[in-house]
């Protein structure tokens, strides 16, 4: 899973800039008269390996096809120093977008519906005696011939006797 989408590359491209870096800022602090020729070569590379890191966001955003690459190298460039303006041109180098390289859609799978469509419960049906009807003698509504109240006045009625 480390190698999905150049991930691994980015690592030990940063790492191994990290090292050189590291090395030459650690012979470089050793006094000149003791180093040997390879100190002295070393102490020396970090003039070269030290921008090299401190622009990385720039390099990443330019292996991506960053359509933000002048943006993130004005970040780089200005607030880069701030290690906080770094990580951030460093993240914004890495985004993944619909133009980059490593730009791969999302596939919307669809689940197939396993559950059974509920079928309309059958309803007893009701027997046309019980359906029949009346009108109420004080509101004019039709109510059900066995009632014995008005379900609309809420007058008392006399059942109807079908």
């Amino acid at each position: 899973m480390i190698f999905k989408n150049g991930i691994f590359m980015f690592i030990v491209r940063l790492v191994v800039l990290g090292l050189l870096v590291a090395l030459g800022w650690g012979f470089g602090t050793i006094p000149a008269h003791e180093l040997n020729g390879f100190g002295q070569f070393m102490a020396g590379s970090f003039l070269l390996t030290g921008p090299v890191l401190y622009f990385y966001p720039m390099y990443e955003a330019y292996i991506h096809k960053q359509p933000n690459f002048y943006s993130i190298f004005a970040l780089n460039l200005l607030l880069g120093w701030t290690l906080v303006g770094w990580v951030v041109a460093l993240v914004w180098a890495l985004k993944v977008h619909p133009g980059s390289v490593d730009y791969q859609p999302e596939v919307v799978k669809t689940i197939p519906d396993t559950h059974p469509t509920p079928q309309p419960s059958q309803q007893p049906s009701i027997s046309s005696s019980a359906k029949q009807t009346v009108e109420c003698p004080f509101c004019a509504e039709e109510i059900l011939a066995k009632a014995k109240k008005c379900k609309h006045c809420g007058s008392d009625v006399v059942p109807k006797e079908v």
